[in-house]
């Protein structure tokens, strides 16, 4: 049975690929992700999530937002090497409120923009 629940989560998700960059974009009307993410490209689905930055942003742990800040490259090979935790009890950016996720977040007031990202709403 598990086996067959993950086939279909497998190929729900796949559907997503093609257009994950118009989803993502903070302004899909106006602009795409940047680098663009092709729908016919290996090499451009090879940079999606953490390998893409504005991606990366959007999925890091809010409260590690101004050690990414400072240095992107350096907070991702942490969260790819499973250094810095990404689990269920943790925020993501991309569900606080603000054209780039997390911009707005005061780690004095969790709850505020919390769930308000445009992903979300």
């Amino acid at each position: 049975m598990q086996v067959v629940i993950g086939q279909v989560c497998s190929e729900d998700a796949s559907h997503l690929k093609p257009v994950i960059g118009k989803y993502a974009a903070p302004n899909p009307d106006n602009e795409d992700l940047v680098p663009p993410i092709s729908a016919n490209s290996h090499k451009s689905c090879a940079k999606m999530g953490l390998n893409h930055p504005q991606l990366a942003r959007m999925l890091c742990p809010v409260k590690h937002l101004a050690k990414y800040s400072k240095d992107s490259q350096g907070t991702c090979k942490k969260l790819q090497s499973r250094e810095i935790k990404m689990h269920a009890l943790v925020w993501l950016a991309m569900v606080y409120s603000s054209a780039i996720p997390g911009e707005d977040f005061d780690h004095t007031q969790v709850q505020k923009g919390l769930l308000n990202g445009y992903l979300i709403k």
